[in-house]
């Protein structure tokens, strides 16, 4: 598949092609992962991963900005998009297996289903796919970006897990180590999307830049579900971060709160020595509302919201409506 946008866009609406780019991508993501079928127990696996796929926000993400310019789309974008989904699948799994947890997008885990030494091996497989079809296609670029993109999202988890239970964390750690772990991925993306688009090396930062401030948003718009929303609510457990000693923003700013941080604090000191059971939980979830820690959060999002309202205003395109969108999705949902 070869066309100019120009032509494409005479023919069909940008959502049809959009459409048509995913399911090509969905069809790609098992091609990559084809000889799973080798092994009854591995196939069962790697369906269920694909099945739980999500929302695919990253793939729409790189699919959106490769269509903001007038650049000629080719079949590098359909590779790009599913070796990114696979690569982030595959951490998805090995997140589950770190946090112990049971349910992945409303379906059990893959690590509660099968047992974590055979979830960390699918995890593994479904990396080293993602290079052997990198390599095959001759998109080094691709493999060395996505490399990085691991190599950061590491040194994310790595600087997350050595802070646990600590209640001194600043917000610049903080960030640090969010940046690497959610958002690494967001930036590797945008960066594809603008390199596909034609974009000079400028706006290309610029674009790298929104696809960080936007993880960071997502990051946070997580903490907040996580401390205040139910399990109905989110498709997986509640208190997650708490119960695992990772004191996520909302905890850290409302620790400076006048009234309610000396309780929130020896709440937080207790979780360190003893697992604060559920009552605790919701008696620490009842402070923060009250220390408005949601609202300080949100207040933060939207400061990232409004730097990639300017990056956007920035740039030489016509079309960005659909990033205004997720902006404006996740800073009002």
């Amino acid at each position: 598949m070869n066309f100019a946008i120009s032509e494409c866009l005479a023919k069909e609406s940008k959502q049809t092609i959009i459409d048509y780019l995913i399911d090509k991508t969905l069809v790609e993501m098992r091609e990559i992962l084809g000889d799973y079928k080798q092994s009854q127990k591995l196939y069962n696996i790697i369906e269920n991963t694909l099945i739980s796929s999500g929302k695919m926000i990253r793939t729409k993400l790189l699919i959106y900005i490769s269509l903001m310019g007038e650049n000629q789309i080719s079949d590098k974008i359909i590779s790009q998009c599913a070796a990114v989904e696979i690569t982030h699948l595959a951490s998805l799994i090995h997140d589950d297996i770190i946090d112990d947890s049971l349910i992945r997008r409303s379906h059990r885990s893959i690590q509660s289903k099968y047992g974590k030494d055979v979830a960390v091996f699918a995890g593994d497989y479904m990396i080293s796919k993602v290079f052997s079809y990198l390599a095959k296609k001759g998109l080094v670029e691709e493999i060395s970006i996505i490399s990085d993109t691991i190599r950061d999202m590491c040194n994310g988890e790595v600087g997350q897990n050595l802070i646990k239970y600590r209640l001194d964390i600043s917000e610049k750690e903080y960030f640090e180590n969010i940046c690497g772990k959610t958002a690494s991925f967001f930036k590797t993306v945008c960066y594809f999307g603008a390199k596909n688009a034609g974009f000079n090396q400028i706006d290309i930062n610029k674009m790298v830049e929104f696809g960080k401030n936007l993880g960071l948003m997502f990051q946070l718009k997580d903490d907040i579900l996580d401390l205040f929303s139910s399990k109905d609510e989110t498709g997986k457990g509640e208190f997650v971060d708490v119960k695992e000693g990772v004191y996520t923003y909302p905890l850290l700013s409302s620790m400076n709160d006048d009234k309610y941080g000396d309780e929130i604090y020896k709440l937080l000191n207790k979780n360190k020595e003893v697992s604060l059971n559920y009552d605790e939980l919701l008696t620490l979830r009842q402070l923060l509302i009250e220390s408005k820690a949601c609202i300080l959060s949100s207040k933060k999002i939207k400061e990232f919201a409004d730097k990639n309202r300017l990056i956007l205003a920035s740039l030489p395109i016509r079309e960005s409506d659909y990033l205004y969108k997720i902006l404006d999705k996740i800073e009002k949902n």
